[in-house]
């Protein structure tokens, strides 16, 4: 079985050992990174295809700081599975928006980051009226 890599960049050490707790059992080997920068350096340094999955906050060091990340991780032919998780999807009306929003970047599933906080990460994919599962399946751009 292949070895499954999985990058987390959040710069709350909460949310990110609760994230890799999740992952983990699942056969994710994490690697943390604590900036969108961290996170781009930690992308370059290996191979396009060695992440297959990449957990984005958004708000970190600076608000735009995961929207980078998102930027940066597009053109690297990253071809995995890409999830923001960050606070604010709850809100009512919110998660539609996003949805819009984030399609651009490539992003397959948005979580709220209270979910994650509750030990029950609720993935929503990015298909406007998709429901939300606690199943995380990885995606790539074929599907």
């Amino acid at each position: 079985m292949k070895q499954k890599n999985l990058l987390i960049v959040d710069d709350n050490d909460k949310y990110a050992r609760l994230l890799e707790e999740h992952f983990a059992p699942m056969g994710y080997t994490c690697v943390r990174a604590v900036t969108g920068l961290d996170g781009d350096e930690k992308l370059a340094a290996h191979p396009p295809l060695h992440f297959d999955v990449i957990v984005t906050d958004i708000t970190m060091e600076s608000q735009a700081a995961g929207i980078f990340m998102l930027g940066r991780i597009k053109p690297s032919q990253f071809n995995g599975t890409l999830v923001v998780a960050s606070t604010g999807f709850d809100v009512f009306g919110v998660m539609p928006l996003s949805r819009l929003f984030f399609r651009r970047y490539g992003v397959h599933y948005l979580v709220p980051k209270t979910t994650v906080i509750k030990e029950e990460p609720l993935f929503y994919p990015m298909a406007l009226f998709s429901k939300p599962t606690r199943n995380f399946v990885e995606l790539t751009a074929e599907n």
